[in-house]
């Protein structure tokens, strides 16, 4: 959680009022931050998806740390991006992280994002990419 938020572990009130939030989403306009599960095993992963916070569509993922570097995380997200640009023609999309997690910029990269601009949250500075061709000028933010 160091790089999510205030860095602070969530309590099971807020995972059961983002469920409930992913939930009416999904039936109101069919996109939201997906579940990821592992095709073998079935074990429930994280997710990858799409989130209209501040009135801009956040792009982001989360996996288990168990489910880290073995290429989960690329796949479930080009899955996500694939499915909010193909099927829901979602545009303007951004992705944030903290400076330090280099894991997600790598990510956001290999998705052919590029920084666009930069913000804050909990005081801390955010890189914020985007793909170049949908913010051609930069970030407003």
């Amino acid at each position: 959680m160091r790089h999510i938020g205030n860095g602070k572990t969530r309590d099971r009130d807020h995972a059961d009022e983002f469920v409930r939030t992913m939930i009416k989403h999904q039936t109101s306009r069919g996109w939201m931050r997906f579940a990821v599960e592992h095709s073998q095993s079935g074990e429930f992963m994280g997710f990858a998806g799409f989130d209209d916070k501040n009135g801009l569509l956040d792009f982001g993922w989360r996996l288990g740390q168990a489910f880290w570097g073995g290429g989960y995380g690329f796949e479930a997200s080009a899955a996500a991006l694939w499915v909010g640009q193909k099927t829901f023609s979602l545009e303007k999309i951004t992705a944030q992280s903290y400076p330090e997690n280099v894991g997600s910029i790598r990510l956001m990269k290999k998705m052919g994002m590029s920084q666009i601009g930069a913000s804050e949250a909990f005081g801390r500075p955010l890189v914020v990419y985007g793909f170049s061709a949908e913010w051609p000028d930069g970030f407003p933010g």
